[in-house]
């Protein structure tokens, strides 16, 4: 706009037939028409609502607030026409609300009034809050902003022009900003821009990110550049004055951070260059971005360097261009920018005009091939360095914590006005803890709802917020109060009673640990009842249920007092003395019994027993006390040793028995003292017999045999001598005999004689046969279940150690080799009794439940074998989700799983009687990268690190049908330290070994209770070694173990398993390292979908599944299965937690078998047969 149009404007009055070059339009205010523009300044700019204000005069002198605040309008721009016979130009309309509205100046004709016609926008500075969105993103939040302040496309409108995704945040909050504050600080930290247009009906929110978005019209916004000389007067628009401003930048932008939900516990940091650049020089350094990936914090390096760059070269100059507006790229005709060789963005505009002053504008640009991000200006930001406070939710009816895989809460915080979901009031947030480390150590008191919590936020960002503590209220009281007894005690308490109390007051310290289950109590020092009343001193363990000690290494119970804790933990002085005095007593007594020819006591077994009690050196109990020790029980009380049992008293051993005494001994029972023995029955018979061996009765003096008030019986069925000093009486059954050296005296009336006679006497009744005790097991020697063997196994020969191994009648399923340490050679072929059913011993026999083993001395040798298993899982057509789903590939079925042969090495040990599978897993960590094709090197970014690629099965992995080298990626080791083996070790095994089943001899009339049995444990010997050494090892299998994967195979592991759950990266806790180390150990899959390995009874036809009979099978849980939520082989291995059933024993069970040429069953334990494993969290 030319001087002249602003000369012949200045004749420009209301009511007068000459065209208005401005004007206004104000929606509702009728005086508007009336408005004869005197002046207006105007501002508009990227980022920024836009303001003009205007002062008009006007004819009245009462105009009024009401009249124009708050209405919207639009300033209108329209240059008159070139001449009488043109039309005017389009008019030009800056469109908003007016916000402020002033008086200036009055006279007797007209008063001067200026108006603020601002964007609509500007309405949002009076709406300052704290809120907070959840789980949106920033176009998102923007967006549900302006439709809340009515920007319905009637009084505003707003539209995205987006090139970048935008990822959704768990939480951002707004705090104490107005939501025009709040909307340009997500744009700031996101690189997205707004400016505010001309709309068709309403003004219109523009928000762009990239040069794209750049408004570009060649024909109104390329002028020339004529710098003003006073001679050019044409009305043809150009740039009369222009400034270049540059700067020189950091030559780096690197951003650090640290994040709890990031899948690596690490710091991330990224780092943005400037290249190419020689007046760059630096590094500029931001701590604490809310970035939790690395990619995330790669972009937030790149937005800060764009940011910089767009403020490197400025551009000032002055025109008098109409529809210069802010977002256009303006260019010169005539005069070349070397730093703006494409244009000039042009990002701010401020216009003036008057009736004395022609429009006149000046701008701000900057070259318009840079991305233009608005000034980060983080010292606006606002920061939270205190607290606020909330309360833990749930989405109802809880009792118990309301957390999530993660150990987080939902906080319903106290800020927040905005209806929301139960369950659903903030982003989960993690409790902060004065102790906490890997492998899920520390602690945790869980938080219920209703709790009042104190949240606060990582490094004072506003949009990372973490509960810090937790506070009691006038409603949810303290538990340490003031007086007695509360105020000088110490308690951890949780919801259901659980407690630890501590009290310290002098002369009643104590310690309380307790639970309301079974009222089970451990008390330590002064002990008070409920009202406080005193019950004892010292320490007390109670429970209404059982209780238990249990020491694996022994436990000593004594009552010698060690005063002021004092001493060592198995000081035993006192007890060694007293055993060691009472072995002297026990000697002493058996040297009298040796002389005197009776049995002594085995001296050698209580010195041994001695010794073992001395500091526990066995697993032992040992009671002890000063004064007495007591066994007092309502019913029975029972003693059983596996070997002996001894008892030395220096005084008396007294036993009062009311009903029967019982002694039975299977070698002897001695009775020995040394000054005398009295054996009376004050009623019934005394029986003393030796039934299979001789008896003797003698005396040093008198010996009397007598019957006070029946008859003496003396008998013999051989022949009876009586003998004194020579003389003699004989009695057999051919005659009597008497002889002497001197004579025969008869003392009688009467002697006389008749014919021959004969006298029966009752005798005793013996055992008709001798019956032996033995704990020899019959049914180990001669199982009923085989036969021995056709022909005596072979000698060993040549062919040993050479893999060649009989026939098994496990029909193939078994290769038997020796190993190294093996004492016997492979065994041959059995033979069942029913020939046509030589396979029956494949069907595995029913599970047994274990009861106490009866004793049994049954032996097997030590050996130490290889076997090589045939894994029963042939081929069939892979099924989708769905049973009826059937994968197919150009018209032929595409068929899955397959038989292969696994091997492992079993040892036997004949003195724990445990047999164990081995499998040797060789782990080498890697790293997958990106590969220089040119060179073969890994490509190394600036920093000099690798560039890593996330490994997946099915994108670059071994199921890619792929090699590496094709897609640019390679293999490269890492720090073995970096991985501890025995992690992995303790994993696997624990959860394949978790229902502790055992081999129990079939066939055994005992059934439950059979002694002969074997414990079976699995072995995973895990090495972490490199690539060229894991050949050395022999393993079973080679993996790569990477940091993480996005999804792993058989051969490729993950240390750590990760899951993208609503943009944050959730640790997964599962069993799968478990799950594949079965299948080294022979076990099939037990799901079906997409192709899992099945086992071989359900496939039929080579094609199909048979599901009638997994069906059938799943509910009797005694054989494989296809289906199973919580088994290892299926489902369970994804969840943290998996269960085994005694049939995962079967392929050890058919081998040991046919090692042993018995028939074995599984037996487990009671209670259950299925025990669940705790994941390694």
């Amino acid at each position: 706009m030319t001087t002249s149009t602003a000369i012949s404007d200045t004749t420009a009055r209301a009511g007068i037939d000459i065209h208005q070059f401005y004007r206004l339009d104000i929606k509702g205010a009728p005086a508007a028409a009336l408005a004869d523009v005197y002046e207006f300044e105007g501002a508009r700019g990227i980022g920024e609502p836009t303001k003009y204000a205007i002062q008009f005069t006007h004819p009245r002198h009462d105009l009024s607030r009401g009249e124009f605040l708050n209405r919207m309008g639009a300033f209108v721009i329209q240059p008159p026409p070139r001449d009488r016979w043109s039309q005017p130009e389009k008019a030009r309309r800056v469109q908003g609300i007016v916000t402020g509205f002033a008086l200036k100046a009055t006279n007797r004709d007209q008063s001067l009034y200026e108006i603020v016609l601002e964007s609509r926008l500007a309405l949002l500075r009076n709406a300052p809050k704290c809120r907070f969105f959840l789980d949106m993103s920033i176009p998102e939040i923007i967006e549900q902003i302006l439709r809340e302040h009515e920007f319905n496309k009637i009084f505003a409108r707003f539209e995205f022009q987006l090139y970048r995704t935008y990822r959704r945040r768990s939480f951002v909050m707004q705090w104490g900003e107005d939501d025009l504050a709040f909307i340009t600080r997500l744009c700031r930290r996101s690189g997205i821009w707004f400016v505010c247009e001309e709309g068709e009906r309403c003004e219109r929110i523009r928000f762009g990110d990239e040069y794209a978005h750049y408004r570009r019209d060649p024909d109104s916004l390329t002028v020339a550049y004529r710098p003003h000389s006073g001679l050019e007067a044409g009305g043809v628009e150009s740039v009369g004055v222009l400034e270049m401003h540059a700067k020189t930048l950091p030559a780096a932008y690197a951003v650090r951070t640290f994040h709890t939900e990031s899948a690596i516990s690490k710091p991330i940091e990224a780092v943005s260059s400037i290249r190419d650049d020689r007046t760059t020089y630096g590094e500029t350094y931001t701590w604490g971005a809310p970035s939790p990936s690395e990619d995330e914090a790669r972009e937030e390096a790149q937005l800060r360097r764009e940011a910089a760059l767009a403020g490197q070269v400025e551009y000032r100059g002055e025109c008098d261009m109409l529809d210069l507006t802010p977002g256009s790229v303006l260019k010169l005709s005539n005069r070349p920018l070397p730093d703006a060789k494409h244009g000039l963005l042009v990002v701010r505009v401020t216009c003036r005009a008057s009736r004395k002053k022609a429009y006149h504008v000046a701008f701000d640009a900057i070259p318009s091939d840079r991305q233009y991000r608005l000034p980060l200006k983080e010292e606006t930001w606002p920061r939270i360095d205190g607290v606020i406070t909330g309360t833990i939710a749930s989405s109802g009816g809880w009792r118990d914590p309301y957390l999530d895989g993660q150990g987080e809460y939902i906080v319903d915080l106290h800020l927040d006005r905005d209806t929301r979901t139960p369950g659903l009031q903030s982003c989960p947030m993690r409790l902060a803890k004065p102790f906490a480390g890997p492998n899920q150590t520390g602690f945790h008191f869980g938080l219920v709802e209703g709790t009042v919590v104190g949240v606060s936020f990582l490094w004072g960002c506003v949009d990372l917020p973490f509960i810090s503590h937790v506070l009691h209220t006038a409603q949810h009281t303290d538990p340490i109060v003031a007086g007695v007894p509360w105020g000088t005690r110490n308690t951890i308490r949780t919801r259901s009673n659980n407690t630890l109390e501590m009290d310290d007051r002098e002369r009643r310290e104590h310690i309380k640990v307790a639970t309301e289950h079974g009222k089970s109590q451990l008390n330590l020092g002064h002990m008070v009842d409920r009202a406080q009343s005193e019950r004892g001193s010292g320490a007390e363990l109670r429970s209404d249920g059982p209780a238990a000690l249990r020491g694996g290494g022994g436990v000593l119970v004594s009552a010698h007092a060690r005063h002021g804790a004092s001493g060592k933990q198995l000081d035993m002085q006192e007890t060694v003395a007293q055993l060691e005095d009472a072995l002297a007593l026990a000697k002493a007594l058996a040297s009298s019994a040796q002389a005197s020819k009776a049995e002594a006591a085995d001296i050698d077994r209580q010195r041994a027993a001695n010794e073992a009690f001395d500091q526990l050196q066995q697993s032992g109990v040992l009671v002890t006390a000063p004064a007495s020790a007591g066994v007092v029980a309502g019913k029975s009380v029972q003693v059983v040793a596996g070997e002996n049992i001894t008892g030395i008293a220096r005084g008396d051993a007294s036993w009062s028995v009311w009903k029967r005494f019982t002694v039975a001994a299977h070698d002897m029972v001695s009775l020995f003292t040394q000054k005398g023995m009295s054996l009376i029955a004050a009623a019934g018979a005394v029986v003393v017999q030796a039934q299979r061996g001789r008896m003797q009765l003698a005396s040093q003096e008198d010996m009397t045999v007598e019957t006070v008030n029946g008859v003496l019986h003396v008998k013999s069925s051989r022949e009876i001598v009586m003998n004194v000093g020579g003389s003699y009486f004989r009695m057999t059954p051919g005659g009597i005999e008497m002889g002497t050296r001197g004579g025969v005296l008869f003392k009688t009336s009467s002697l006389k004689k008749t014919g021959p006679a004969q006298m029966d006497l009752g005798g005793a009744a013996f055992a008709p046969q001798f019956v032996p005790y033995t704990t020899g097991c019959e049914v180990w020697r001669t199982n009923p279940n085989f036969v021995p063997p056709a022909s005596p196994a072979s000698v060993t020969d040549a062919s040993a150690d050479t893999g060649a191994a009989a026939p098994s009648f496990l029909g193939g399923l078994f290769g038997g080799k020796s190993g190294a340490g093996s004492k016997t050679p492979g065994n041959g072929g059995l033979t069942v009794n029913d020939a046509e059913n030589e396979k029956s011993i494949c069907v595995p026999p029913d599970p047994i439940e274990l009861q106490s083993p009866a004793p049994c001395n049954w032996q097997l040798a030590d050996f130490v074998e290889s076997a090589t298993m045939m894994r029963e899982t042939p081929p069939y057509q892979k099924y989708g989700w769905a049973r009826t789903e059937r994968l197919t590939e150009d018209g032929q079925p595409v068929m899955c799983a397959g038989t292969a042969p696994t091997t492992c090495q079993f040892t036997y040990d004949s003195v724990s009687k445990t047999l164990t599978a081995k499998v040797v897993i060789a782990l080498v960590p890697r790293l997958l990268v990106k590969m220089n094709r040119a060179t073969g090197e890994p490509l190394r970014d600036a920093n000099n690190d690798y560039v890593v690629v996330q490994y997946e099965t099915f994108q670059n992995g071994a199921n890619s049908r792929k090699s590496l080298g094709a897609q640019g990626l390679m293999l490269v080791e890492r720090d073995l330290k970096e991985v501890d083996a025995s992690t992995y070790k303790s994993q696997i095994e624990k959860t394949l070994n978790q229902g502790n089943y055992k081999l129990i001899l079939g066939g055994c009339q005992k059934g439950g209770a059979c002694g002969c049995r074997v414990s079976v444990k699995f072995c995973a010997d895990v090495h972490v070694v490199g690539g060229t050494d894991a050949q050395a090892l022999n393993p079973n299998i080679t993996i790569n173990l990477y940091p993480t994967t996005e999804r792993a195979d058989a051969l490729n592991w993950p240390e750590t398993e990760y899951q993208l759950n609503n943009g944050r990266y959730m640790r997964l806790f599962t069993q799968t390292k478990a799950h594949e180390t079965g299948h080294l150990f022979n076990f099939p899959d037990e799901y079906w979908e997409q192709g899992g390995f099945v086992h071989e009874i359900y496939v039929k036809d080579g094609m199909s599944i048979d599901f009638a009979l997994a069906d059938a099978n799943k509910a009797k849980d005694t054989f494989w299965v296809v289906e199973t939520a919580t088994h290892l082989m299926g489902g369970g291995c994804l969840q943290p937690t998996a269960t085994t059933s005694p049939y995962y024993l079967e392929y050890i069970r058919r081998w040991f078998s046919a090692r042993t040429n018995k028939l074995w069953a599984v037996g487990y334990e009671v209670p259950q047969k299925n025990i669940r494993a705790n994941g390694e969290k």
